[in-house]
């Protein structure tokens, strides 16, 4: 009777490993793959880089014309904002 107790002992023991193992296993795999959100500061820098590198790339007329813009812009939402 005791050695058929110590092996179902024993089988549970061994079942009891493969679960942790698994379960570890399985924790691994998501941390590995689970997709991560990007850091919001990155994604201001990169476009700040971007658009440094497009104000760098304008002729001068391109800026004037963008300068223009920009004012008239401004314009719009100050008329707007003394409404």
């Amino acid at each position: 009777m005791k050695n058929l107790l110590r092996t179902i002992l024993a089988m549970l023991v061994v079942i009891i490993c493969i679960k942790v193992v698994a379960l570890f296993l399985f924790i691994c795999y998501i941390g590995i793959f689970d997709p991560q959100e990007p850091n919001p500061l990155e994604n201001i820098e990169q476009k700040l880089n971007e658009a440094e590198t497009k104000s760098m790339v304008l002729t001068e007329n391109e800026k004037e014309l963008e300068k223009v813009a920009t004012e008239k812009e401004w314009e719009e939402v100050d008329k707007d904002a003394n409404k």
